[in-house]
């Protein structure tokens, strides 16, 4: 029961940096309770570790594959599409020719139709996926965002 419900704390928990206590302090209860692999579960499943292990997973697969890709959800905007279009405002072209994007299959029409707290947790596993194969088409090609100062001149 208390792995549940820390378990749910977690999920349905807004996205802030304290709601990180919720499941941390179920596995420090569990623990204390001497239900050792209930706390293992439970911080296994965590939002905190869950999405972001899920998330470097699948880029390191990709990146294995030598075809990393950007997710995209129908209907839902992502930060960090968007800063895969328009770095600094005039590279879109550039990146979106060398970036492959993939929609998921979530939303109305597709495989999945999440709700809440399903779709806030694909929405984050698909940001921090995306954020990482922004940072990798990075270092790979450099991006000099650099205005010349008419000042300077």
């Amino acid at each position: 029961m208390l792995a549940v419900a820390g378990l749910a704390a977690d999920y349905l928990s807004p996205p802030a940096l304290w709601t990180m206590v919720l499941p941390f302090a179920t596995v420090v209860l569990l623990l204390a309770l001497r239900r050792w692999a209930l706390a293992a579960t439970v911080f296994l499943l965590c939002s905190w570790v869950a999405i972001p292990t899920a998330a470097r997973a699948t880029f390191a697969i990709q990146e294995m594959r030598g075809e990393p890709k950007a997710f995209v959800i129908d209907g839902i905007p992502l930060q960090s599409v968007n800063v895969l279009e328009d770095p600094c405002g005039a590279l879109t072209a550039v990146r979106l020719a060398n970036v492959d994007v993939t929609t998921l299959p979530v939303g109305p029409g597709h495989l999945i139709n999440p709700r809440w707290a399903l779709r806030e947790s694909i929405v984050t596993f698909a940001e921090l996926h995306n954020l990482m194969v922004v940072e990798r088409w990075e270092q790979d090609h450099p991006v000099n965002c650099f205005v010349p100062d008419d000042d300077a001149r």
